[in-house]
């Protein structure tokens, strides 16, 4: 007798799927509710029937469906799935959580479900907590474009620049049509850090003139930060008139010329510099970026390298390096 009635739920489950590829969904619903009542403990049938109420937008009966496939059969992937997207629709996120979580336990390479956590974790606002899952799906899924993104721009926001402008380069080897989007993310990380690691110069700076009673050229850094660079040279020029071989003085007034595009001024500058402090690494770093700006790449690499003799951990130095190599030679070995 079971296995007639397993014979007749297939049939109507055939029927009812026949049904709903025309468009009647009642007519696909009456056959789908045949199909349970003839084999009351197959998951599929119940989430079959979600599917069908889903699309009819009868997310409650929907969401009951779903759910008497995963009562009868736990660890039913599909409908727990089916379940997260539904909850993360009606902004229930944890309860979405939880469905993909019970996905990930009967199938721990689910990437669809691991990437889904990583969003719903985003959403509540803990994207650190994020970042192990999105980078469980790229251990399973290397070429996974949008985790590469998310990861991306975490990271970007968070702060490590390294790694973000890691992730977003696989973007754009993934997906060309990020090519545009992906240099104006690079740019934006490459400024930041700058920025971030002017600012940590800036603290000390502002000390040591705060003890000195000091503040024109504290002034002047401000506004080189600010990029408000005529002014910050005038204050720079002003202050090195009375402290004319002040060191930080003279690496505002490069810098301020740098950001008026006064190259040449700026390489005068920074060189002096180095007449005087060699291992000046601020020194080296600007005319790297000078003359990477200019197109001389082997000048730049010559001080680059210089510089990471001096500091190995400065910020960017690997990674123009790098670049700079691969431009000049094609390929890049690592450290020599």
């Amino acid at each position: 007798m079971a296995s007639l009635n397993n014979t007749y739920a297939q049939r109507h489950y055939e029927s009812a799927l026949d049904f709903f590829e025309q468009g009647q969904y009642d007519k696909a619903l009456q056959q789908i509710e045949k199909a349970i009542k003839n084999s009351p403990n197959n998951p599929d049938f119940y989430s079959t029937k979600g599917v069908f109420l889903h699309r009819m937008n009868d997310i409650a009966q929907a969401i009951e469906a779903y759910q008497a496939a995963v009562k009868v059969a736990p660890d039913h992937t599909f409908s727990h799935y089916n379940l997260g997207l539904i909850y993360m629709k009606l902004n229930k996120v944890v309860q979405a959580i939880q469905e993909w979580e019970a996905v990930i336990h009967a199938k721990p390479r689910d990437t669809d479900a691991i990437f889904n956590i990583a969003v719903a974790l985003s959403h509540l606002g803990k994207s650190k907590q994020a970042i192990p899952f999105y980078q469980k799906v790229i251990e399973i899924d290397h070429e996974h474009v949008q985790a590469h993104q998310n990861l991306g721009v975490i990271f970007r926001d968070e702060g490590d620049f390294v790694k973000a402008k890691y992730h977003l380069k696989k973007l754009r080897e993934l997906d060309s049509t990020y090519v545009e989007v992906v240099e104006s993310e690079i740019i934006k990380c490459e400024e930041q850090e700058f920025l971030k690691k002017l600012e940590t110069d800036s603290n000390r700076i502002s000390g040591n003139l705060s003890e000195a009673g000091d503040t024109m050229l504290s002034n002047a850094l401000i506004a080189l930060i600010e990029e408000h660079f005529d002014k910050a040279l005038d204050l720079s020029e002003q202050y090195l008139a009375a402290n004319p071989e002040d060191l930080q003085g003279r690496l505002i007034q490069g810098q301020a010329m740098c950001g008026l595009s006064r190259n040449s001024d700026a390489i005068a500058v920074f060189m002096r510099v180095l007449v005087d402090s060699p291992d000046c690494i601020d020194a080296l770093f600007n005319l790297g970026n000078i003359f990477l700006g200019m197109g001389e790449l082997a000048k730049a690499l010559e001080y680059y390298e210089q510089l990471k003799k001096i500091d190995r951990d400065y910020p960017l130095i690997d990674e123009n390096i790098r670049s700079i190599k691969i431009k000049l030679t094609g390929s890049y070995d690592g450290d020599d």
